[in-house]
């Protein structure tokens, strides 16, 4: 009788662990296998940007964006603010060579992920906040500063994004570190959506 007992209680504890692993990823943030080549695409008035998510990178960072970009609400804080074209070469900058802007309806600040280098096309979160740059150019001089979490279609690199270095830009100094930075004379405000899987195939 007691180990008929037995079997069952080990039965059914196995059926609640199950069910509460199947919660807990519900509720927490999609796997790196659900992630893997999904793609996110931030609407803007002068075209798309499509963003290839690398959760083998930074997968709670991936998680989050991922799970903003599937909510039915707009992201009214979604916006690209900085434009500066990559500095001469042999230069550090300024310019700096970066498309800056906000995810700022993330549910909260992501962690510092990773050790990889930004190179050209990779978009980056900005340490301790909810900003992200796309990189124009390799940025080895940065170290592993920032956390890379996506890529961007080569095409729209040429296209969308190079759209932004020709928009009239203002200087304004950093009030902590002294970077002179080129900000958009106009913000642009921008929606962002999961990619259908026609667009990611």
């Amino acid at each position: 009788m007691s180990g008929r007992y037995d079997k069952r209680i080990f039965v059914l504890t196995l059926i609640g662990l199950a069910t509460l692993s199947t919660a807990s990823r519900e509720s927490a943030f999609i796997g790196y296998s659900e992630l893997k080549g999904k793609k996110v695409v931030l609407t803007t008035s002068f075209g798309q940007i499509n963003i290839h998510l690398r959760p083998n990178l930074a997968p709670e960072t991936v998680a989050a964006v991922h799970h903003l970009a599937a909510k039915a609400t707009a992201c009214t804080s979604c916006k690209l603010y900085r434009s500066e074209e990559p500095p001469p070469v042999g230069s550090s900058g300024p310019p700096y060579g970066l498309l800056q802007g906000s995810l700022g309806d993330l549910a909260e600040v992501p962690p510092h992920e990773g050790g990889t280098i930004a190179k050209r096309g990779h978009v980056c979160m900005i340490p301790r906040t909810k900003e992200f740059f796309i990189s124009l150019k390799d940025h080895d001089d940065w170290g592993v500063a920032h956390t890379v979490w996506g890529e961007v279609d080569a095409e729209d690199m040429r296209g969308t994004v190079a759209t932004f270095l020709r928009l009239p830009v203002h200087e304004v100094k950093h009030p902590e570190f002294g970077t002179i930075m080129r900000m958009l004379d106009s913000e642009e405000p921008f929606s962002i959506s999961l990619a259908s899987d026609a667009a990611e195939a």
